[in-house]
């Protein structure tokens, strides 16, 4: 697909999700998605989980003491398809807005972080489950894998999109430029401790190292989640970070909100402007060191892999290799 548009509107969400409540959640999710189209945005980034919020209580409690909140967590959280996925493509549809938005999925017995990418018609085109949950998320989410690793082309740009820590990593970052990414949704949760320049640092680097535009979308910390856990002695209120990004500089185009406050902050994201900084570091084609190469695993890793003896091949788990033209990935054309 080849770009239908250089000029748009994004939008980054800053705001907390109503707490451990899915049903709440996706209405203000919906809401929010309402406000920023009718502020002229056609792509809407919502924070990291914000259906129905992160697991704070892992950070700072023993897994016993954070077994109801899991229990919460779990019974809340979305299945990809499902009402919620009908209610949020919907409003987009209505909209007519691209929208990405974090949320808690449950597959089978088995929570993940992933962020949800849907089209202006309100399609599901893709999700990226978070490939390494951090620290202590490691006892409530599984990790993802490869398969989910990819970049989707729309008519306002080839967009992707990584969760918090996966920003202070290299190679996941490295690998979606490399597949071309243009627009870049980066999600994060409200900080329990951690400082917000850490926000700042990594989506501003991003949008420098990868000539790409960054809408960075992080969920506030209110006083609801710091009651509910009983951890107002722990939890800091606010710790938010929120704003939209330039391609290739690093300048901030639009934001920040104010950490402690929820809002939604637009701007102009220009496709044909980006080409400036093209010539000067294009750090995925020619000022790629070639010495330093990546070999990237895109299958989908299950558990359970039947063996249909009659053909002698494995279902559900899918090849390893990268194929020319593949979803996601270079046509022979784009090489």
């Amino acid at each position: 697909m080849k770009n239908k548009r250089t000029k748009f509107i994004g939008a980054a969400v800053q705001a907390s999700p109503v707490y451990l409540d899915q049903n709440a959640s996706t209405e203000k999710a919906c809401s929010l998605i309402e406000e920023a189209s009718k502020k002229g945005a056609e792509l809407v980034a919502l924070p990291e989980v914000f259906i129905p919020g992160g697991p704070y209580w892992a950070w700072h409690m023993g897994i016993r003491d954070g077994m109801p909140f899991f229990l919460e967590l779990f019974d809340n959280s979305v299945e990809i398809p499902s009402e919620v996925t009908k209610r949020l493509g919907e409003t987009a549809r209505k909209c007519g807005v691209h929208v990405v938005v974090g949320v808690n999925e449950k597959d089978k017995k088995t929570l993940y972080n992933t962020l949800l990418f849907f089209n202006d018609k309100g399609e599901i085109i893709g999700k990226h489950r978070k490939l390494k949950p951090t620290g202590a998320e490691k006892l409530v989410w599984g990790e993802g894998d490869g398969s989910t690793h990819r970049v989707y082309e729309t008519p306002l740009g080839i967009i992707g999109g990584l969760i918090c820590g996966e920003h202070t990593m290299s190679l996941p970052g490295f690998t979606l430029a490399a597949m071309g990414e243009q627009v870049h949704i980066a999600a994060w949760i409200g900080f329990g401790f951690t400082d917000i320049s850490l926000t700042e640092i990594c989506s501003r680097y991003y949008a420098i190292a990868y000539n790409t535009y960054v809408i960075c979308t992080q969920s506030v910390v209110d006083q609801n989640i710091i009651d509910k856990l009983g951890l107002a002695d722990r939890l800091k209120r606010g710790n938010a970070w929120s704003a939209i990004i330039e391609s290739g500089t690093g300048k901030i185009l639009s934001g920040p909100i104010p950490p402690d406050q929820e809002g939604i902050v637009c701007a102009e994201i220009d496709l044909h402007k980006a080409k400036e900084h093209y010539q000067v570091h294009e750090t995925t084609g020619h000022y790629w060191p070639k010495q330093f190469r990546v070999i990237f695993d895109s299958s989908e890793l299950k558990p359970l892999n039947i063996i249909n003896q009659e053909k002698g091949v494995t279902q559900g788990s899918k090849s390893g290799v990268i194929e020319i033209g593949a979803p996601g990935y270079p046509t022979k054309d784009e090489e």
